[in-house]
């Protein structure tokens, strides 16, 4: 039996100053964040500790964290960032795929959201 799969984070909402257009430089907006952690879960389906897993509480605490510190004009690099701090951080991530949206883009249509997709393995 193989215990290995995924973390998931869904819609976490950060209020963030990424974008390229100066209005989203100096007022911020809303970025809704979904994360899926690949790690292998036999340990911690053995076990029932927390130890033998990635703790999710402090893996979102890091994601607010990073993606806040510093302002990217693109959503790319913003994943990419939280993408390494996770890696970093949590030895037993072997992958991350980050979907990123804007719920509210400075674009003159009526859309839920515009966003990304990109999936991350360690080591590239």
């Amino acid at each position: 039996m193989s215990e290995t799969g995924s973390i998931l984070i869904e819609k976490l909402d950060i209020y963030a100053y990424h974008g390229f257009f100066s209005e989203e430089e100096r007022l911020g907006q809303r970025f809704i964040l979904d994360l899926v952690l690949d790690v292998d879960l036999r340990a911690a389906a053995k076990s029932d500790r927390l130890a033998d897993t990635v703790d999710y509480g402090r893996a979102v605490t890091l994601v607010g964290e990073v993606f806040t510190a510093q302002r990217y004009h693109l959503l790319e690099g913003a994943a990419r960032a939280v993408a390494l701090a996770l890696f970093e951080a949590f030895a037993p991530i072997t992958g991350v795929e980050i979907t990123l949206r804007k719920p509210a883009p400075p674009i003159p249509a009526t859309l839920g959201a515009v966003g990304i997709r990109l999936r991350f393995q360690r080591g590239d």
